[in-house]
């Protein structure tokens, strides 16, 4: 706990995280600070609710209850966490020479890191949880960490994060999100809808059905 006061420590400012800032201000070109405006709204609070609420929607219109629970409910207790952690920290933001944003909350944990770690995470985790293509095709999922990792490093860019206030993001994200799925999914007897009543994969089919298959004799299973 002495390590995380001393980097969130409101009187100064942790070593690492004003060498990356001074990094990021030194290279920033015309082309990176479109690029990261751009990618930044994919975590802001009115995108990530849009997002959730959809998601939620489209799942809950699927009878896929628990999934549905977990990116609505789910996403606005993360949401909250968030927020509280922010105001009992009160970590001030980098200086106002190097924002690139206006803002007026305080710093850590990065909201949006945070944030879109929580929502695309369930939105991943459900559709896991929901499909079987997803299952078979598990690459996808990897949609989910990209977004994430992708808007966390654009709040560094834009000065409106330190790099820990990014981290502890998405630490904090990975560590709620998976109590939250554990606690709406895998607590669920049934487990995943796919896979109830599933046909057996040729691997599963009995020995004996393959061979009458094999003479020409008719399954009697």
């Amino acid at each position: 706990m002495s390590s995380v006061a001393e980097v969130v420590e409101t009187d100064r400012v942790f070593g690492p995280d004003q060498a990356v800032l001074d990094w990021v201000v030194d290279h920033r070109t015309g082309f990176w600070d479109s690029a990261m405006k751009a990618v930044t709204v994919l975590g802001n609070t009115s995108v990530l609710t849009v997002v959730a609420a959809l998601v939620a929607v489209v799942l809950a219109s699927n009878r896929q209850w628990r999934p549905a629970l977990l990116v609505s409910l789910g996403s606005l207790v993360g949401s909250l966490v968030m927020f509280g952690l922010k105001q009992l920290i009160a970590r001030p933001r980098p200086p106002i020479p190097e924002r690139m944003v206006e803002l007026s909350s305080y710093s850590f944990p990065s909201g949006h890191a945070m944030s879109s770690t929580v929502v695309y995470g369930s939105i991943a985790v459900s559709a896991y949880w929901c499909s079987g293509w997803v299952r078979a095709h598990r690459r996808v999922l990897v949609v989910a960490p990209v977004l994430a990792i992708a808007i966390g490093i654009s709040r560094v860019y834009l000065g409106a994060h330190w790099m820990t206030d990014v981290l502890a993001g998405w630490v904090f994200g990975s560590v709620y999100l998976a109590v939250a799925a554990f606690l709406v999914l895998r607590t669920d007897p049934a487990g995943p809808p796919g896979s109830r009543g599933a046909p057996p994969t040729s691997a599963e089919t009995p020995r004996s059905s393959r061979t009458d298959r094999l003479r020409g004799r008719p399954d009697k299973s």
